[in-house]
């Protein structure tokens, strides 16, 4: 391969990898990995929205890329680091996406699996249907352009319809049916990544990734917030019912997986990965109650997390991929940034939304829980082969 091939390449490389939502400090270890075997110094230095490329060995060249926000695509993420560890100098392959009607099911199918995991109403589970159907309208009309404007958009026709929903006499918890609704939206592993970066010393990016979720939370907040208060003038004052538990105990061994396969559907994941972190969905579910040692769900999710990322890591080398393919999961589902969400709303109703006892509080707790649990199983690998299979 010639020298400004291979430049291209390692660029090409860098890119995909931001695109498809590899944390930055990441980024630039598989670069350096495959810049190594093929004999090129790079300096790489990779942020949330730019990367700069450094080539020493080639009068220090210095390519600057400004680009877009990543959005996650495991997928492409997984073919992109097999290129890498094949040393394939083929264009990285692209993406394919799953079909319209099947990504239709799976965001059908988060909201109501969300409500039956955490319990709450009949009425509600099924209402949670029309809501996921709507919010995946919203995602297929808010493309490439509109793309900043899905998640308010989305919050907003929720709230518009959860208010209409009430006001036909039909009993819902309100705020729990929209905040389930828009689940799909909520940055936990944005906000988990950003505490890793923060944690392995990688201010910039970390800053910036928390900065960006909590700028997706307020979207998410006022757009539930807008659409209720607006319905409420439309259709006249909703009454919202108090969330009670009304979930049958077979029914979250059932929306455990959905919510598992739906949630790898939307991040495009392989189906064999899907399955793989199957595991990982569940220790994210039943973890924190299970595995607290007798001290509290803080111990649990200390414990569930380096179990998650044992295994996701373990996985990974294996398989000669990366861990957050398969870790993704379970932290979205341990991490719920909808816990941050549900706590906030909390506060400024002054009354509970969900019938889960404390969801909505000490989500910083959470946080330091997870990014611990994160580092303390990262330390039983070698720093060399920490990120990279060798």
């Amino acid at each position: 391969m010639s020298s400004q091939l291979l430049v291209d390449k390692i660029i090409e490389l860098g890119d995909t990898l931001h695109r498809c939502g590899c944390a930055p400090y990441k980024i630039a270890k598989y670069v350096h990995h495959y810049a190594r075997i093929n004999s090129v110094n790079v300096v790489v230095q990779a942020s949330p929205t730019a990367i700069n490329y450094q080539f020493p060995d080639f009068d220090h060249k210095v390519v600057i890329k400004q680009l877009e926000p990543a959005s996650i695509d495991l997928s492409l993420l997984a073919n992109t680091i097999i290129g890498i560890n094949e040393n394939s100098s083929s264009p990285v392959p692209p993406s394919t996406r799953y079909r319209p009607w099947l990504m239709m099911i799976s965001n059908m199918l988060i909201p109501p699996a969300f409500l039956v995991l955490v319990g709450s109403t009949m009425n509600a589970i099924a209402m949670a249907f029309i809501l996921g159907f709507l919010v995946w309208v919203c995602q297929y009309l808010c493309r490439d352009e509109h793309k900043i404007v899905v998640e308010f958009l989305s919050a907003l026709v929720t709230g518009l319809m959860v208010s209409f929903i009430s006001s036909q006499g039909i009993d819902v918890p309100i705020w729990a049916l929209s905040i389930a609704a828009i689940v799909l939206f909520v940055p936990g592993l944005s906000i988990a990544n950003s505490l890793e970066c923060l944690a392995f010393n990688d201010l910039i990016s970390g800053t910036c990734l928390f900065a960006q979720s909590i700028f997706i939370l307020v979207k998410l907040f006022i757009g539930i917030y807008i659409g209720l208060t607006l319905g409420d003038t439309l259709w006249g004052a909703s009454i919202s019912q108090t969330n009670l538990n009304e979930v049958a105990s077979w029914m979250p061994f059932v929306a455990l997986p959905a919510l598992s396969l739906s949630l790898g559907i939307n991040f495009n994941a392989r189906f064999i990965d899907i399955f793989y972190a199957l595991p990982v969905s569940i220790l994210g579910m039943w973890g924190p109650l299970y595995l607290d040692l007798g001290s509290g769900w803080i111990v649990g999710t200390w414990v569930t997390t380096v179990v998650i990322t044992l295994y996701g890591t373990w996985l990974a080398k294996t398989l000669k991929l990366t861990g957050a393919i398969y870790i993704v999961q379970g932290i979205i589902i341990l991490v719920p940034g909808s816990r941050v969400l549900v706590g906030a709303s909390e506060s400024f109703l002054h009354q509970p939304i969900l019938s889960t006892p404390d969801i909505g509080l000490s989500a910083l707790l959470m946080f330091s829980a997870i990014v611990t649990g994160q580092i303390t199983a990262y330390s039983v690998y070698s720093q060399k082969n920490r990120y990279l299979i060798n």
